[in-house]
């Protein structure tokens, strides 16, 4: 699954020359907390979140530049965030975007590393969607599930093989049998960790009907 196959193609978008009374009414009316902004061209030039919007707050609406001596370029930047009412002001203009075929999954990391609720799709310049957290949510319940092959032999194989390749346990540690769909784990586990990643990894096998743990601590 890619970021073209979660992604929200319905966006809201503003331009860098509007006013911030416009982003806020659109975001309220809409009831979203961000907007790509666009340049003249088309092309995404930045991003407009409600944490922008609230440094205003968090600066009282405004706060002078300070003393001329002490001044420093952030002094001058967060004056230019409280004070201006325009759109490209007070916008991110850093933007940390993806393309139409990154992974989903490399997408749900670029967000937790970046400490982002949204993330925009884009082709070059050009914006494409946008995928936020609620994207990738409904993209893991609409995920089909794995495909592995019939038969309790074809379970135990897939079981031992994702074993090593997922988790890179020593298959010849734990022994898995399978009866009727349900597996039977038996062998030594260095942790309660590893038996619950066992598990995990156990239960998100398509077609066991169930799993009886037999493993024991080392």
């Amino acid at each position: 699954m890619f970021a073209q196959d979660i992604m929200n193609t319905d966006i809201t978008t503003i331009s860098a020359d509007s006013s911030v009374h416009q982003a806020i009414d659109l975001m309220v009316a809409k009831n979203i907390s961000g907007l790509p902004v666009i340049d003249n061209d088309g092309n995404i030039c930045g991003l407009l979140t409600e944490g922008d919007l609230l440094r205003r707050i968090e600066f009282g609406g405004g706060r002078s530049a300070g003393n001329p001596d002490e001044t420093s370029l952030v002094d001058f930047d967060d004056y230019i965030r409280s004070r201006s009412w325009r759109v490209s002001d007070v916008m991110s203009a850093s933007v940390i975007s993806v393309t139409p075929d990154t992974p989903a999954a490399t997408v749900a990391e670029v967000m937790f590393q970046h400490k982002i609720k949204r993330v925009p799709v884009v082709s070059g310049k050009r914006l494409l969607g946008i995928v936020s957290r609620i994207d990738l949510l409904k993209g893991i319940v609409a995920a089909p599930a794995e495909r592995t092959a019939s038969g309790d032999d074809a379970l135990a194989r897939a079981i031992r093989a994702r074993l090593q390749g997922d988790l890179g346990l020593d298959t010849d540690a734990i022994k898995v049998s399978v009866q009727d769909s349900r597996v039977v784990l038996e062998g030594t586990v260095s942790s309660d960790l590893e038996r619950r990643a066992i598990r995990v990894l156990v239960e998100n096998v398509k077609g066991v009907s169930g799993l009886i743990d037999k493993l024991s601590l080392a």
